[in-house]
């Protein structure tokens, strides 16, 4: 995801908060069928994989955010260290 956008995502201290942040981001291309966010090894960044409704907003959603096009979804490397509270 570019930096700006992951700026938006920055005050997310939990994985509910920072799903809640991402459809946020993302949710102005359309209806967002899901989202998914898979650690990394280290517990420091997610993959994250957003499926909307309609895929034919991937490419706007690529264009401006970042990321790739993955089968019906966009996948998004996203910087986070949630906290140990």
């Amino acid at each position: 995801m570019k930096p700006e956008n992951l700026n938006l995502l920055a005050a997310a201290s939990t994985l509910e908060e920072l799903r809640t942040a991402i459809a946020t981001v993302c949710m102005r291309f359309g209806d967002i069928r899901g989202i998914r966010l898979i650690p990394d090894a280290h517990g420091s960044e997610y993959l994250c994989f957003v499926e909307l409704d309609s895929p034919e907003a991937n490419p706007m959603m690529i264009e401006q955010l970042g990321g790739i096009n993955y089968g019906y979804s966009v996948a998004f490397r996203i910087p986070f260290k949630q906290d140990r509270n």
